[in-house]
């Protein structure tokens, strides 16, 4: 700033130096980062004498080794970094011992992949015994590729047989000649970055066949006088006039 002085009739321009701050330190770094979208961030420090300045950073305690260039620009590679909490810690001092510190954290995480789902029509199945049935669904998720689905016919925590599915998800487990109640668990777990499962447990109930009602019986002898004609089978009563 220019301070116009008068003396007597003698005007004197005296510049005041401008007051030597302490060190400006500038990020914008995002709170939440998804894991592998970018491999680093960046930080500017400023100061009226660049020439004087001394920085410390760390990344999570540990000494960020890569080197601030002339413009006071650093960039922190963060490509290694695990998924879960971090924190950035910087610490500049300039020739006159003036210090600032900054502080940031931010969050690495997945991207959400949504929930696995089975789609089913019932889960309650009856069967005659004997005959047999399918246990049908679909498997859905964002991405279906990644996704396997089993089955078990026991305990629901062993699951060890692959049941295949189309390009739709679709699947079906036929059983034949059932002869016992059957409770059976088809799970489905899918994910690139976190695995979700759904498990849908069918229960199958054996019935016993409807019995065959008796055939009525009764004269069924057109010719007889107490035909009837609703009679299934002959009981041996059919009446006829003597000749």
């Amino acid at each position: 700033m220019v301070v116009s002085v008068m003396v007597g009739i003698l005007f004197f321009d005296v510049e005041k130096e401008g007051e030597n701050l302490a060190p400006i330190i500038e990020g914008e770094i995002p709170s939440n980062i998804l894991f592998g979208s970018i491999d680093s961030l960046s930080l500017n420090i400023t100061d009226e004498e660049m020439g004087g300045l001394t920085v410390t950073a760390t990344l999570d305690g540990n000494p960020i080794q890569d080197l601030m260039d002339a413009g006071g620009n650093l960039v922190i590679d963060i490509s290694e970094l695990e998924v879960g909490s971090h924190v950035i810690k910087v610490d500049a001092t300039d020739s006159l011992g003036q210090d600032s510190k900054w502080t940031t954290v931010f969050i690495i995480e997945y991207p959400d992949e949504g929930f696995t789902v089975i789609v089913v029509s019932s889960n309650e199945i009856f069967v005659e015994r004997g005959n047999g049935t399918t246990v049908s669904g679909v498997l859905v998720h964002q991405s279906m590729e990644t996704c396997e689905l089993e089955w078990s016919d026991g305990n629901v925590d062993e699951f060890s047989l692959n049941l295949p599915y189309d390009e739709d998800g679709r699947f079906d487990l036929e059983f034949s000649d059932i002869q016992e109640n059957l409770t059976i668990s088809v799970r489905g777990t899918c994910g690139v970055w976190v695995d979700s499962s759904e498990t849908e447990v069918f229960n199958i109930t054996v019935t016993e066949p409807a019995e065959e009602p008796e055939p009525a019986r009764g004269c069924t002898d057109p010719e007889a006088n107490n035909y009837d004609e609703s009679a299934e089978e002959d009981d041996g009563t059919c009446t006829y006039d003597e000749d």
